[in-house]
């Protein structure tokens, strides 16, 4: 908006009707002054979403000590630390020539957008990742050593309202995920499906090869069985609009059988729209899975009642 009114006045004061002091100048001038101050201002506009990130990443702040959060309610994301780079990049901006606008999206980056979907539910925090710098912008950081970190994250896990977890086949995760399946209700834990059908294939053959080796090894009680991950569903049809290609393409919810369901997260983004449009579409799709999610106190599963969901 800033830059339409300079330019506007640019115009005025350099072609429309310029000023004594510049008049003399030639027309092919003028024209070059008004284009570089259009070029340097879109340049300082663009490259300022990096400062703004940087800044918020310092004043963000950390979780002190997870042991502090006994009582409240959170969401607790896990993910592997290697997704860290892509949810760190800038949410990918909505089709349409004429009427994107930076100020369409709630959220400056992936995670931060993410993150902004389900802080209704609680605030959500996230295991840093080991040496970083500075936190990531959106779920609020605490750290562990990288050894012994299991027992803390086992606890967290049984103390959160609701654990979105990253479909992703790292060692962590996998982990992560046989230990929700074996400590926690099923309504309380949602899959964050990103990347491609081979991705998430590849998650469910993890887990499966994961879930084995710890039911076998470990003795900790009666284990739940394994529930069977849906498959990949294909974009709906859609005839009017155009698809918003997002990092996010679904999320796995739970019933309390562990029977899973896969909600294809698949906006179309309508031609013309408001400024407000896409803040309504992306919690219409949500709604599916945020309207299941409960904030009812926390109850630790037994083994008995594990073992008969």
């Amino acid at each position: 908006m800033t830059m339409m009114f300079s330019g506007g006045g640019l115009w005025k004061s350099l072609i429309y009707k310029p000023d004594e002091g510049i008049a003399h100048l030639s027309l092919w001038l003028r024209l070059l002054i008004i284009l570089s101050v259009c070029v340097a201002g879109a340049a300082l506009f663009y490259g300022s979403f990096r400062l703004i990130i940087r800044g918020r990443r310092h004043r963000s702040g950390t979780v002190g000590s997870f042991g502090n959060l006994s009582g409240e309610p959170y969401v607790l994301y896990l993910r592997p630390f290697g997704l860290d780079a892509l949810m760190a990049s800038p949410v990918p901006e909505a089709p349409g020539a004429f009427t994107r606008s930076p100020f369409e999206i709630p959220g400056l980056t992936q995670e931060d957008f993410l993150v902004r979907q389900f802080k209704g539910l609680g605030r959500v925090i996230a295991v840093g990742q080991p040496g970083e710098r500075l936190p990531q912008l959106g779920a609020k950081r605490g750290y562990l050593p990288i050894d012994n970190w299991q027992d803390t994250v086992s606890e967290m896990i049984q103390g959160a309202h609701v654990v979105m977890m990253t479909a992703a086949p790292g060692p962590g995760t996998v982990w992560e995920f046989t230990e929700a399946l074996r400590t926690i209700p099923p309504a309380r834990l949602v899959l964050l499906v990103y990347g491609d059908p081979a991705d998430y294939a590849a998650f469910g053959k993890a887990v499966t090869q994961g879930y084995v080796l710890r039911s076998a090894q470990e003795d900790t009680g009666v284990w739940p069985q394994l529930p069977e991950l849906p498959a990949f569903p294909p974009p709906l049809p859609r005839a009017k609009g155009q698809r918003w290609e997002l990092g996010l393409k679904g999320i796995v919810s739970f019933d309390e059988n562990w029977n899973a369901t896969f909600n294809r997260f698949d906006p179309v983004v309508p031609r013309i729209r408001m400024v407000w449009t896409l803040r309504r579409l992306v919690r219409r799709e949500l709604e599916p899975v945020l309207g299941r999610l409960s904030l009812g106190p926390v109850t630790r599963a037994s083994p008995l009642q594990r073992d008969n969901a």
